[in-house]
């Protein structure tokens, strides 16, 4: 048996503990942040200047982003699009959920809102179709062990063909 020799330091001495002074950033709020002086300012501020922009741009609060350069973007990402001529696909307003499938809804929409079809940013829709669905997959559960496709009954399988067609 070993006896340990710790030092022994009482609740009332000068050991246990000392006042020190510390330097640091501290937020608005009291929360310091040691030497961290971006941190201390993002949770301290209420708004910044446009990172892309600052002399340019209004302010704007810190837990969002600049309008203005938002805008920009998507402006120069709709530039970036192909122009095509409309066919009678379906269309959609960039950056919107708002969708036409015939001229007529189109123009309903451009007397409602006093536009010109030429002033909105147009798309043409692409088709997005539901993948085919896998009748073994889906019945794989039930499927006898070291069964496989002609384990499910024939009328199943010609439902699941006629549905992918």
């Amino acid at each position: 048996m070993s006896i340990k020799n710790e030092k022994i330091v009482m609740m009332d001495s000068d050991e246990a503990a000392s006042i020190k002074t510390v330097t640091g950033w501290v937020d608005r709020q009291g929360r310091f942040w040691g030497d961290n002086e971006h941190q201390a300012r993002w949770c301290g501020a209420t708004h910044r200047k446009c990172k892309n922009k600052p002399d340019e741009h209004p302010i704007h609060a810190t837990n969002g982003y600049c309008e203005e350069c938002h805008c920009e973007s998507r402006q120069a990402k709709f530039s970036t699009y192909e122009r095509a001529v409309w066919a009678g696909e379906p269309l959609v307003i960039f950056d919107d959920d708002r969708y036409f499938f015939d001229v007529e809804s189109l123009s309903d929409y451009c007397m409602e809102h006093s536009l010109l079809p030429s002033e909105l940013q147009l798309l043409i829709c692409e088709p997005n179709y539901p993948p085919e669905f896998d009748i073994e997959q889906h019945c794989e559960g039930i499927i006898p062990d070291g069964g496989d496709y002609y384990s499910i009954p024939q009328s199943v399988r010609d439902a699941a063909e006629a549905l992918n067609k």
